[in-house]
């Protein structure tokens, strides 16, 4: 059984995204209280940041029992909770992106994370949504120092890959001298020498600080329920070139003073205005987390990561000095793992992980109801 006062729920924890930064933001915010988070799969690097404030558990279809238990998206593993409270967290634009809603009646209250998350929301499906933004903090050791115009994306028309190549091709007709820095897995996607790709970093804040003063951070999307990359550059300071998406506004970007707005069909977008930077102190902004935890004193302390593994082929272990045989589980530390699962000297494999495979479960069949015809 899995227990706690506040239980979060993420299914798979991917390398990059919003509601990872969510998880992580909000358990470096308010670790002090009793704080779990449960998870089927995930990316190493986003589990391992989450664990060094709250506990952090591969979930193994325990009964869950808590106090309040928050759902971020996925409600699959409800038939197992035991909560005063469930909680679904509305991280996106429901109706503009297609997201079909996940409902059961069991959930008893939901928080979006800004105004028109919301309001989708409940034009959807008739639920009245609390409105409760991303949680942010600012740590200084998190800075570093390098000059660049920054976007974390994924380049897909939504996030606006087209309008950046648009915006891309204006600035080097007005011999604008740029260098575009893009955290992404979609690499070369766009082709311009001025563009450098760069694989997903799960901290990207050094980056955009090295930029202050000097550029903009750059998101074209269609639309966002509460971006954490604008809201961070806009807490460093940094500028921003956006579209007129309302949560952007709603956030409190205001052209001319921290952000330059350009039309979604990129018409007249006057890069030669980009010249003027424009400069202002960082801006971070409320949640009402503090409103929605259970304030109960949390007692976690980090462990160090174990990793389970199976044998697959007998070998020689040189750290354990004797023989491994098939189907044998041992535990070793994350570096040890790491060097039995890619040692390049291996011409065979000798070892599965055990912790990092995902847990299919049998999908719950709705109760059809009968309804009797009276003769």
């Amino acid at each position: 059984m899995i227990t706690g006062s506040n239980v979060f729920y993420i299914s798979n924890f991917n390398v990059i995204g919003g509601v990872e930064t969510f998880l992580y933001e909000i358990c470096k915010k308010y670790h002090e209280y009793d704080i779990t988070v449960i998870y089927k799969n995930g990316d190493i690097k986003q589990i391992q940041r989450v664990t060094k404030y709250v506990k952090v558990l591969k979930y193994n279809n325990e009964v869950i029992n808590c106090k309040k238990f928050f759902c971020n998206y996925e409600i699959d593993i409800i038939n197992k909770v035991e909560a005063d409270e469930i909680i679904q967290i509305i991280h996106a634009m429901y109706i503009t992106n297609k997201i079909k809603p996940r409902l059961d009646s069991r959930i008893t209250t939901y928080l979006a994370v800004s105004d028109i998350a919301a309001k989708e929301y409940e034009e959807l499906t008739g639920i009245k949504c609390k409105v409760c933004r991303n949680p942010l903090t600012m740590l200084d050791d998190e800075m570093v120092e390098p000059l660049m115009l920054i976007s974390a994306t994924r380049l897909t028309p939504e996030k606006g890959k087209e309008r950046m190549e648009i915006l891309a091709k204006e600035l080097d007709r007005a011999n604008i001298d740029y260098l575009w820095l893009v955290f992404t897995n979609d690499e070369n996607a766009i082709k311009n020498p001025n563009i450098v790709f760069i694989k997903p970093k799960i901290n990207v804040r050094p980056y955009i600080k090295a930029i202050k003063e000097h550029g903009y951070g750059v998101q074209l999307s269609d639309c966002e329920g509460d971006c954490y990359f604008t809201r961070e550059c806009e807490a460093l300071g940094v500028p921003l070139i956006v579209t007129p998406v309302p949560s952007f506004k709603e956030q409190g970007l205001i052209e001319g003073k921290n952000c330059y707005y350009v039309p979604f069909n990129m018409k007249d977008i006057g890069v030669e205005r980009f010249k003027k930077i424009p400069k202002y102190n960082g801006y971070i902004g409320e949640d009402k987390w503090i409103d929605n935890l259970v304030k109960d004193k949390s007692n976690y302390k980090e462990d160090k990561m174990k990793v389970k593994l199976r044998c697959i082929r007998n070998y020689l272990d040189v750290e354990l000095k004797r023989d491994v045989v098939v189907n044998e589980e041992i535990t070793v530390s994350k570096e040890r793992a790491d060097q039995l699962l890619a040692n390049p000297n291996h011409i065979v494999e000798f070892v599965e992980c055990i912790e990092e495979k995902p847990i299919v479960e049998k999908a719950v069949q709705p109760t059809k109801k009968v309804i009797k015809r009276k003769k």
